[in-house]
């Protein structure tokens, strides 16, 4: 995200190729709401389930400031600087993610060397700013953590950014160069948005992980052309000398925009069927009416260019390069377990201060007096303060950057170059994997047409409960126990995938009633990712119907909301008839070095659990002396449905 990779340098002036205003204040506001938005997301914020819109927020103002300094440049001097905007672009955003890639390895080299091994490989994606289609290729979800959390897999943004700085313009010169009317090439630019929308609406699977067409370039351009045709259709300098009156027609759009905004940060969710794309564009066009606003002279811009939300704006870029960091290796260092409004504080104090250490070191400098200047200053300070030792404060300044700098640099060297720690066999994305397969597996076949004897018949003491005869729909708790609950229980029925929550898995039991392929009993493991509500709940139930048992699994992990949805789940089964609580946190609880470093996912022996704990909850809703249900005679004509 170019979170305050602002368009135009950052100091105060002139730009004297375009001859306009360098910085409209009040979009310093809008970076700075962008990046508190996804800092609240990363930090598992429940109230800001959609955080994860600020990042939209900043590639429609990116495509904004980008189009808008090309175009008026091509209308000022006839022709784009081609070179030269790559070259500012490379100096403004190189030097800060160069210093923080190094400290960030040299940090994990420390602090959780298991991490090794990938991250070489996502320090070669960061360097060549193709994060998004690494993390695609290695299947990183984005709404869900597989394992402990990599402190590089926020710059996927990054890499869509730099991907379209460096492809918008040869096509923005062509646009300009064959369409003379200016709501031709808007009109163009807006096909454009609507072709990636589309083209993300085509390879969505609701119900499963969303992140592949979240990071992809092509399925998440929209925002950014949004951006652009916004700079068509009102360039910055008319925006800026807008008239009185014109100025409260965008206040009301700015108004509009920030109204939604706020609404979709706290009701969205990254599971969301309807983000992918229709949640996106709506997020975009409002994010478009608050740039608008915020460009120009009215009430809004007056609001967002308050000196509080400059500060932050101003530094927004360096405080998204560090914010993700921070967090997942201070969660490294803290350990598993529920996060705190403390420890929240105690990270973004950090993640602050160390963005204003970038931001007075590296960029305002390099912005200024250029890179080659300021890296000669360092380095001559440097050699100052180490044949000067005179004790002052001015030499030990240089001398502790200089010390700091030099063994930040070799440890990075050595957690790089040397061999990676062994990492089991059975590590949790393979057992994901292995899961996952089981999974779609499972919903290809159907029950036999006489169901197991012992599954069925009347008992005096808890036979084995037979798998044709139960539903499994969860998160990637369940996927990751797949193989067990199989394994507990042959023929389940499987229906689970990584990010998922409780909305999806009431439609998904909902569609699978529908056609008649629930079986008798539902197992309904979700609350990993998102907050569960009673009225859910009762949807669920409803679903699930009389007829059948109902199994709620609850949750185990560091999600700050993980109190509250088993409070919702125990609520739900307490003095129920044919509702039971498989309790897996009770379980877990004294057995945590059964689950993965994330301090959430079930390793394989874990898992094992898992499955004892659900098989004992079914048991216990089948009390002695009553048949288990059967599953038909005949098994559905239908095909078993679901995602």
């Amino acid at each position: 995200m170019t979170a305050g990779k602002g368009l135009r340098t950052q100091s105060a002036g002139r730009d004297e190729t375009t001859k306009t205003r360098t910085r409209a204040p009040g979009l310093d506001g809008v970076r700075a709401l962008a990046v508190l938005a996804v800092m609240g997301f990363h930090e598992g914020a429940s109230e800001l389930s959609g955080g994860f819109l600020g990042v939209d927020i900043f590639f429609v103002l990116s495509g904004f400031l980008i189009t808008d300094l090309l175009a008026t440049q091509y209308d000022r001097l006839g022709r784009v600087d081609l070179k030269g905007f790559w070259t500012k672009r490379a100096r403004r955003l190189l030097p800060p993610l160069a210093v923080m890639l190094v400290i960030v390895t040299a940090a994990a080299t420390v602090i959780e060397p298991a991490q090794e091994r990938s991250l070489r490989l996502a320090l070669l994606a960061a360097a060549t700013y193709t994060s998004n289609w690494y993390q695609i290729f290695h299947h990183v979800s984005y709404f869900e953590a597989l394992g402990p959390p990599a402190p590089l897999d926020h710059l996927w943004s990054l890499a869509i950014e730099e991907q379209f700085y460096l492809i918008w313009p040869l096509i923005l010169w062509f646009i300009i160069l064959k369409l003379k009317n200016r709501r031709a090439r808007v009109a163009v630019t807006l096909a454009g948005a609507a072709i990636s929308a589309l083209a993300m609406a085509l390879q969505y699977t609701p119900g499963g992980d969303p992140s592949a067409v979240y990071y992809g370039t092509d399925t998440h351009a929209s925002a950014l052309l949004i951006g652009a045709a916004l700079a068509l259709a009102c360039p910055l300098a008319r925006l800026e000398s807008t008239s009185a009156e014109q100025s409260r027609h965008l206040d009301a759009m700015g108004i509009a925009g920030l109204a939604f905004l706020a609404w979709a940060l706290g009701h969205f969710s990254g599971s969301d069927p309807a983000v992918y794309p229709l949640g996106l564009i709506l997020a975009a066009a409002a994010a478009a009416g608050l740039v608008a606003a915020a460009a120009s002279n009215g009430v809004i811009a007056a609001m967002t260019g308050l000196p509080p939300l400059r500060w932050v704006g101003i530094r927004s870029y360096a405080i998204y390069l560090w914010h993700w960091p921070v967090i997942a290796l201070g969660g490294a260092l803290v350990g598993p377990g529920p996060t705190t409004p403390g420890l929240w504080v105690i990270e973004a104090g950090v993640t602050i201060a160390l963005a204003a250490a970038s931001w007075r070191f590296i960029e305002s400098p390099i912005m200024a007096n250029g890179l080659r200047v300021t890296v000669r200053r360092w380095v001559r300070l440097m050699l100052d303060a180490r044949l000067r030792s005179d004790g002052t404060r001015r030499r030990a300044i240089p001398r502790t950057v200089a010390g700091t700098a030099a063994i930040a640099a070799i440890i990075a060297i050595i957690g790089i170059a040397r061999p990676p720690a062994s990492v089991a066999p059975a590590g949790l994305l393979r057992q994901v994997t292995q899961g996952q397969q089981i999974s779609a597996a499972s919903q290809t076949k159907h029950p036999p047409k006489a169901a197991p004897i012992s599954a069925c018949q009347t008992r005096t003491q808890p036979a084995a409960v037979s798998g044709w005869q139960v539903t499994a729909v969860g998160d990637s708790v369940l996927v990751a126990s797949a193989a067990a609950l199989q394994a507990a229980m042959p023929g389940i029925y499987i229906n689970a995938q990584v990010g998922r929550q409780m909305a999806d898995g009431v439609a998904i039991v909902q569609g699978l009633a529908a056609s008649g392929d629930l079986r008798r009993i539902v197992v309904v493991g979700l609350g990993t990712n998102g907050d569960v509500t009673a009225a859910q709940i009762r949807q669920l139930r409803r679903a699930v119907g009389s007829g059948r048992y109902l199994v709620l699994v609850n949750t185990y992990g560091p999600m700050s909301w993980e109190s509250e949805v088993n409070d919702v789940l125990a609520a739900a089964t307490k003095h129920r008839s044919r509702v039971d609580l498989a309790n897996w946190h009770q379980a877990i609880t004294g057995h945590t070095g059964l689950l993965w470093p994330d301090g959430i996912h079930p390793q394989p022996s874990g898992a094992k659990l898992y499955a004892h704990v659900v098989l004992q909850a079914i048991q216990a809703e089948l009390p002695r002396g009553k048949p288990l249900p059967c599953q038909p005679a005949s098994p559905p004509t239908a095909k078993a449905k679901g995602n």
